[in-house]
């Protein structure tokens, strides 16, 4: 009898206590429920539109990762370090002027020609930065499932390169940075257009090979965009259309520009370059009487990037001011 009512007790208790603790864990699941992480995001987030959307991404971003060259550049603009980032190229190998700005990042490489998504998971991005561009397509749709992403226009402004940044900057909250650096940028600009006016007015272009073919840049492109800045650039490119413009041999002897600027793609193009000079047509050029026409890296003045510009301004400052 007495085992009887023990047991009826025991029931007794473990019914209160099961009917006390339903609502108390009741109570605590939607601390962990979706709406509860959404409140979270809500506060440890905020939404930023870029080129293909918007993403709610984190206030203070510690592991960025940058999926092409161009973003990575400028991001290190901003004063930005990636933990990693995915290019194609060797660095320190294809582009001298970015010695030593990647050490410490880790670079990804990935011999199918796409980002390693298995390897970007590894990483635990909290931000992944990247352009808008046709490269990337098959990419896209998985990327914010593996970290909040921006995708920087690139495509649709033909590779501005300062609206690029900008875009960049607006998304970071490094506006003020990037108003500084452009500052640095224009004061640069300034300085130098006061050396080269003190000269009789010049007419510079510059050219370059690329799969054995001789082009030379126009205004919208990104040296010649620096030349029309500093007011020098032959008046005959300053024009819109293409970025570039491809020529034949037969048209040197119009291209009246007082100063050449050269450059290969690859190195196999420097013995175009070296048969280009020897051409009688190219005796011809009024660059080339001066002895004015002047080898530089493509990397350079093709870079698409704060530092080129601001390395393509030392070429400018070191051949035609004449000064370290």
């Amino acid at each position: 009898m007495k085992r009887s009512v023990r047991r009826i007790l025991s029931l007794v208790l473990l019914g209160v206590l099961i009917f006390l603790l339903v609502p108390a864990c009741t109570k605590r699941v939607p601390q962990t429920s979706t709406d509860s992480k959404s409140r979270q995001l809500a506060t440890d987030c905020r939404v930023v539109k870029h080129a293909r959307g918007e993403a709610c991404i984190p206030l203070n971003p510690q592991r960025i990762v940058t999926l092409d060259f161009n973003s990575f550049a400028a991001a290190l603009a901003l004063d930005v370090k990636p933990v990693a980032t995915w290019i194609t190229t060797e660095i320190e190998a294809d582009f001298d002027y970015f010695q030593s700005k990647s050490s410490g990042i880790e670079i990804l490489r990935s011999p199918t020609g796409q980002p390693n998504l298995e390897k970007l998971v590894e990483l635990s991005p909290d931000l992944i930065i990247v352009i808008s561009h046709s490269a990337f397509e098959a990419v896209y749709a998985y990327l914010p499932s593996i970290a909040p992403t921006v995708i920087l226009p690139w495509e649709e402004i033909t590779g501005d390169w300062q609206q690029q940044t900008e875009e960049l900057a607006r998304t970071l909250e490094k506006s003020d940075i990037f108003s500084q650096k452009m500052d640095y940028y224009h004061q640069r600009i300034s300085e130098l257009k006061q050396h080269l006016n003190q000269k009789q007015e010049i007419k510079v272009s510059f050219m370059f090979i690329a799969t054995g073919q001789l082009v030379i840049a126009r205004e919208n492109s990104f040296a010649g965009a620096i030349l029309k800045d500093l007011g020098i650039l032959n008046p005959l490119f300053e024009e819109s259309g293409d970025l570039d413009l491809a020529i034949s041999k037969e048209v040197l002897p119009e291209i009246d520009s007082d100063v050449i600027f050269i450059a290969s793609l690859q190195q196999d193009d420097l013995a175009i370059i070296d048969a280009l000079r020897k051409n009688p047509l190219w005796a011809q050029l009024k660059a080339e009487e001066r002895d004015q026409v002047y080898l530089v890296d493509f990397s350079v003045w093709r870079g698409l990037n704060f530092f080129a510009a601001q390395k393509v301004l030392d070429d400018v400052s070191k051949y035609l001011v004449k000064t370290p």
